[in-house]
């Protein structure tokens, strides 16, 4: 009778497994972005492992809100490859604002077998509430330096209004908040991430979470990036800063990636409908140059971090910052 219940086990445990399908790959399928200031594009990873023996084969994401688009990583991912779902939300297209908005994401895999993957993000963007920029994206730091970068945060509607704690989720990163100016029912704070020297080499991200004296704006999340690095490759400049954006005009900054070795441009992430990014020769060389060209369509905070993969084996990741304040053309 043991030997047979062994049996049941082994069977139905190969059953689960063969039952198992593409929506067990994710590390998550839900994210939450909480309050944020409406304006702001949100972006999000939703990052899966294909762990199977067969390449796992992808259509177009579709979406249930037309405040959000989705793209994949990889249209194939073989086994032992990681992928990723990008969901970026919109908040300016929220209809509704001061409410929590759900978007659905439906990822479909074709094959080897066809099952559509259900992706959930959503925020309650406020309209009376003010980040700028939207992300503190310290950018590339070399070891042992440590950094400060700060954001504004500004609620436009409770003369009372405070920061009452902020905790960062990093090991690494310290959140300082100080009081800045208070006029009328408007308060603005500077929230600022403070990087220990500490540090070690690698691209991190992390979050400080504001709790506040009002309940409906009770909990903040500030986004934090760093990319620490043992210089190899020097980035003039660091970030792509373009400061008050007309809206709807398009703008470029050079980038110059310069090292005492050649070496060669091999993968850049991070464009979209609103970012161009073209880099100047595909060819091995000491120095590159990398032309950014920012055309946001929405009044607000404008963030986005361009992802350089390169075949130098001491520094293959580098990560340039891109940051505007888009304004009324």
């Amino acid at each position: 009778m043991k030997h047979l219940v062994y049996a049941v086990a082994a069977l139905l445990g190969t059953a689960a497994s063969a039952l198992a399908g593409p929506g067990d790959l994710f590390t998550e399928k839900v994210m939450d972005f909480g309050t944020t200031p409406r304006g702001t594009v949100l972006v999000h990873y939703f990052r899966f492992t294909n762990n199977t023996t067969q390449t796992l084969n992808l259509g177009t994401p579709r979406v249930s809100c037309g405040c959000t688009s989705a793209s994949v990583s990889k249209a194939q991912v073989a086994p032992g490859e990681t992928a990723a779902v990008i969901a970026y939300m919109d908040t300016r297209r929220i209809p509704t604002p001061n409410v929590t908005k759900s978007v659905l994401v439906y990822v479909p895999f074709l094959s080897p077998t066809q099952e559509e993957v259900t992706l959930r993000v959503q925020t309650v963007a406020r309209d009376d509430l003010m980040m700028s920029p939207d992300t503190i994206a310290i950018g590339n730091v070399k070891a042992g330096a440590g950094a400060k970068m700060s954001t504004k945060v500004t609620f436009m509607s409770d003369p009372n209004w405070k920061i009452t704690e902020a905790k960062s989720t990093g090991g690494f990163v310290q959140a300082e908040v100080k009081e800045e100016s208070r006029s009328g029912s408007m308060v603005t704070y500077e929230v600022s991430a403070i990087l220990d020297k500490a540090c070690p080499a690698g691209n991190w991200v992390s979050d400080i979470n504001l709790t506040t004296s009002n309940p409906a704006v009770g909990k903040l999340r500030v986004p934090v990036t760093v990319n620490v690095t043992v210089p190899q490759v020097a980035i003039t400049p660091e970030s792509a800063t373009f400061g008050n954006l007309p809206m709807g005009v398009e703008m470029e900054k050079k980038i110059t990636l310069k090292s005492g070795k050649p070496f060669k441009i091999l993968e850049v992430k991070g464009a979209d409908e609103q970012l161009k990014i073209t880099v100047d020769k595909n060819a091995s060389s000491d120095v590159h140059t990398i032309v950014v060209a920012a055309n946001p369509k929405a009044v607000g905070g404008f963030t986005r971090m361009v992802e350089i993969t390169t075949d130098d084996k001491d520094q293959p990741k580098l990560i340039i910052p891109v940051t505007a304040k888009v304004v009324e053309k």
